[in-house]
């Protein structure tokens, strides 16, 4: 008999809030030891959001802030100053600070129903690549299967490849 999504899922998901800012995400991810959380609004969820996205919409900031650099940067190099550079730095400090979740998040969210096969999950996984996949019904979230869990299980013999 196969083993479905309902009896390997985690029950207990944390997860946040669209208008949260990214430095209170930060603070959730780091003190509940994951990489990932469902966004949700109500007992719906909106979307999905992880460190990786955090990390890229830092680096696009920061390549915004390179290429301002570069164009503003005067052609004379004795006549470069700090001080616009600190005021470019400032700005995207500032820009930053503002960015919520729903600025970064991935509104496609994966989703299995709790009768889906182990096999089925990994699948659907694999598609996207994803390393959180929901278990929903009805449009409510009901538990997570991480890309951990299922290598522990298979690790511990719980469940075979086949």
């Amino acid at each position: 008999m196969p083993c479905l999504a309902r009896d390997v899922m985690q029950t207990e998901v944390v997860s946040v809030r669209a208008d949260m800012p990214l430095s209170e995400l930060e603070g959730v991810l780091l003190r509940q030891r994951i990489h990932g959380a469902p966004v949700v609004e109500g007992n719906r969820v909106i979307g999905v959001v992880s460190r990786s996205d955090v990390v890229r919409r830092l680096k696009f900031e920061e390549q915004r802030l390179e290429d301002a650099a570069y164009y503003l940067e005067p052609f004379d190099a004795d006549q470069r100053g700090s001080e616009d550079h600190d005021r470019m730095l400032e700005a995207v400090a500032v820009r930053v600070a503002k960015l919520r979740v729903r600025d970064i998040m991935i509104e496609d969210v994966l989703s299995v129903a709790p009768d889906a096969t182990l096999q089925e999950v990994a699948k659907k996984m694999l598609e996207r690549p994803v390393h959180r996949m929901f278990v929903m019904e009805e449009g409510a979230l009901l538990g997570l299967i991480s890309s951990l869990d299922l290598l522990r299980l298979f690790a511990e013999g719980k469940v075979t490849a086949s």
